[in-house]
């Protein structure tokens, strides 16, 4: 299910970073540009989780980056969004293995809704929403106290 929302700033649609930037001692993901998306790097110390099979199976997971993933497309017969983006997969791997998650890239996917277990996960500080189709952000994009990129 989706959250009351506010309305996303158009701005956030141009959203770039001009350099690496390491976020925080705590958070060794860096964010930089390539052709203007931001991109999550993870440096030696995260292991960066690029499918939902992996994320399922780490149960420990620190970045997870499902950009422009086919993961994301519903295949589930009985769901009304059916060979389209879909976020139920997405949920259930975060319910289970998303409670250390510090930067989740769900980029390029053209996304219309975000899980609510996106905005509980208490350790995320990178939240990279960009090239989706997106209207609204959910305000309780507020819950996430440490959140440092959006």
């Amino acid at each position: 299910s989706v959250h009351a929302s506010a309305r996303i700033d158009p701005s956030f649609r141009s959203f770039r970073h001009s350099t690496h930037e390491r976020l925080s001692p705590e958070c060794p993901v860096e964010v930089s540009t390539a052709a203007g998306i931001p991109r999550l790097m993870a440096n030696r110390l995260y292991q960066v989780v690029r499918t939902l099979l992996e994320a399922n199976r780490s149960p420990s997971m620190k970045a997870l980056d499902l950009r422009n993933s086919s993961d994301l497309q519903c295949v589930n017969m009985m769901c009304e969004k059916v060979g389209e983006a879909c976020v139920c997969r997405l949920s259930r791997v975060l319910e289970k293995n998303g409670q250390e998650l510090r930067s989740l890239c769900l980029a390029d996917n053209k996304l219309t809704q975000l899980p609510d277990i996106v905005f509980e996960l208490p350790h995320l500080q990178v939240l990279d929403l960009s090239g989706n189709a997106l209207e609204e952000i959910p305000e309780s994009v507020v819950n996430l106290k440490i959140l440092k990129v959006l």
